[in-house]
């Protein structure tokens, strides 16, 4: 196989050590691990591997059909707001 370089930054390299560490495996063996919890060793569907991964997650989903437009709703009034403050405050909340 040959090698490669992908350039991170310095913390988040130290994250994945200390992970590493942890769990007694070298810091190859960890990225490996943690990404075949996403893309199938198969070389299947990659959405479908993340798709069941989100149904196995215990996440609260949203049941609202109209959540995209409540979502873009909600946050244009926080902008509006965080405007205001910014206008009220002298731009120091930006």
């Amino acid at each position: 196989m040959s090698q490669r370089t992908i350039t991170l930054p310095a913390d988040l390299v130290e994250r994945f050590e200390v992970l590493a560490e942890q769990r007694g495996r070298s810091l190859d063996e960890l990225i490996a691990e943690l990404l075949s919890t996403y893309i199938p060793a198969s070389g299947g569907n990659w959405a479908l591997a993340v798709a069941k991964g989100m149904e196995a997650a215990h996440i609260n989903w949203i049941d609202d059909p109209d959540a995209s437009v409540s979502s873009r709703e909600i946050y244009k009034r926080h902008l509006d707001e965080k405007w205001k403050r910014t206008q009220n405050s002298g731009g120091s909340d930006a």
